[in-house]
């Protein structure tokens, strides 16, 4: 993994796939990112993972199918 600093308005370029990623602002924790790349190439976000469903929960809903 690459690790970058970046100030606003700064770029980051990957030439091979003419993929650009600019950062075009920060507010607390969050930062914006402006990402450019040709029609052909797929950009997809990936949100975390949600957390792990507790045991509690588990069991919860495991009641909860086998009511009748």
């Amino acid at each position: 993994m690459l690790v970058l600093s970046r100030k606003i308005g700064e770029r980051i370029v990957v030439p091979d796939c003419e993929l650009v990623i600019t950062v075009l602002g920060m507010e607390g924790k969050t930062v914006r990112l402006g990402i450019s790349a040709p029609a052909a190439v797929n950009v997809f976000r990936k949100e975390d993972d949600p957390p792990a469903q507790s045991e509690t929960d588990r069991f919860r809903s495991l009641l909860e199918r086998s009511d009748p």
